[in-house]
């Protein structure tokens, strides 16, 4: 049996050998708005296809003194490198209320079409309110090979927010091109294990973002 530490350990490493990501050509930037909450920096320096699953994790604590907000609507922003095409740019947009683990009860699922380098949103049409933490998921159960390809930034955070996971239940911090891993040893990878993933200081953030007008 292979304790759990080791395999966490192991998928992170298999992450960051298995040509699930590809720096882009040249940093671009990705617009935003005082009305958005995102973990990202603004600025893309990697497409990123891992994982059936890839979603950013929202504490709304983090934008402001409130619980619970409305959201209008969710934002992806993905890019079609010719080097690595889709099979298919239809993919969910899902949305659900969890905790800091894991998204547990679905909000919203809506299909969409990703557009390369453009703003793709799933607009509700009525505000769907979220409670203090809540999972902005993108579903790629439509390609055969996890696409369309997410952007993501480069700027480490202290605190994980963006995963990926094939299962639905291990949700793995995303760690492009092994960024904070090149200075540790495998034994402080290991050391670096908190909860059902691994917690790194080269864990980045894919641009999925939330708009939230009205608040409680």
């Amino acid at each position: 049996m292979v304790p759990a530490l080791t395999m966490c350990a192991l998928q992170i490493l298999l992450l960051l050998l298995s040509g699930e990501n590809a720096p882009l050509d040249r940093p671009l930037p990705v617009p935003g708005t005082d009305e958005l909450y995102q973990y990202d920096d603004g600025t893309a320096y990697w497409i990123s296809w891992a994982g059936l699953y890839r979603s950013v994790w929202f504490n709304t604590l983090d934008f402001g003194p409130w619980s619970d907000v409305y959201l209008n609507n969710l934002e992806f922003w993905f890019y079609h490198h010719a080097s690595y095409p889709w099979d298919t740019a239809s993919f969910y947009a899902e949305l659900y209320n969890g905790d800091a683990a894991a998204p547990v009860t679905q909000l919203d699922q809506t299909s969409i079409m990703a557009v390369h380098y453009a703003p793709c949103y799933a607009n509700y049409g009525s505000p769907i309110m979220t409670g203090q933490n809540f999972w902005s998921v993108e579903n790629t159960e439509m390609s055969s090979g996890g696409w369309p390809s997410i952007l993501g930034d480069n700027s480490p955070n202290p605190v994980d927010h963006s995963f990926y996971s094939d299962d639905f239940i291990v949700w793995i911090p995303w760690v492009p091109g092994g960024i904070g891993l090149e200075q540790e040893t495998w034994a402080s990878v290991k050391a670096l294990y908190s909860r059902r993933s691994l917690t790194t200081p080269g864990c980045c953030d894919f641009m999925i973002r939330a708009n939230s007008l009205v608040m409680r």
